[in-house]
């Protein structure tokens, strides 16, 4: 019996990965799918944690979301783990590796649009080649705005702001912009982009994670009341 439900647990995950991969693959880019698959992939225990960070994007969001970021918001955390892990031995910061890594793999808790709008600092945290790189607690805020929700950091020199769409009841997608200083806050639609997914990971702690276009850095928005 115990034998049974190790088999069945292995097969549910099979398929979880399966719908993960055929659903970055359908809007994004770098993955290729048949209607049907023949194919049989055996998971091993190691690869479990790479499976959970398979992040889910809902199909409702298909026209909003551009076809070119799909990817890197299934593949956020995932891709982002992989470039922690692959820093340099020289990279500046190593000694937050293990901070922005627990950040990155701690459990999603469920989150509401009317809880966003108690969260009032926020500080990032870029990751690429050169290393890691941290900063301190800033002003944001998320509102009502045209009838959804809203989030913007107003204060600091690199700031992001756009809509907070709905996706699973322990996610939202972010879709916005970026701006330096007192510059005019941009949208989706312009040339400075930005799709972000937002967790909750504790109590009073959610991050936004951003990956970059090339899938090689990442900035992570850590946000508390």
């Amino acid at each position: 019996m115990k034998h049974f439900y190790q088999v069945a647990i292995l097969v549910l995950l099979f398929f979880n990965v399966v719908e993960a991969k055929a659903q970055s693959g359908s809007m994004g880019y770098g993955y290729n799918y048949a209607d049907s698959v023949e194919a049989v992939e055996v998971i091993e225990v190691d690869d479990i944690e790479a499976v959970d960070s398979l992040d889910y994007v809902d199909y409702s969001l298909y026209g909003i979301i551009k076809n070119r970021d799909w990817d890197r918001l299934v593949l956020d955390r995932e891709q982002a783990l992989s470039v922690l892990e692959h820093l340099p031995s020289d990279a500046y910061g190593l000694n937050e590796k293990v901070m922005v890594k627990k950040l990155l793999t701690s459990k999603n808790l469920r989150i509401t649009n009317q809880e966003l709008l108690a969260y009032k600092r926020v500080r990032s945290i870029q990751v690429r080649n050169m290393g890691i790189f941290s900063y301190p607690y800033f002003a944001c805020r998320f509102k009502r705005k045209d009838g959804k929700l809203f989030f913007e950091k107003i204060s600091g020199s690199q700031r992001k702001s756009g809509y907070v769409y709905d996706n699973k009841p322990n996610s939202k997608v972010f879709l916005g912009g970026w701006s330096v200083n007192d510059e005019p806050q941009t949208t989706y639609d312009s040339d400075h982009s930005e799709p972000g997914m937002i967790y909750k990971i504790g109590v009073n702690r959610i991050i936004m994670v951003f990956l970059s276009p090339d899938e090689q850095s990442f900035e992570i928005y850590e946000l508390i009341k």
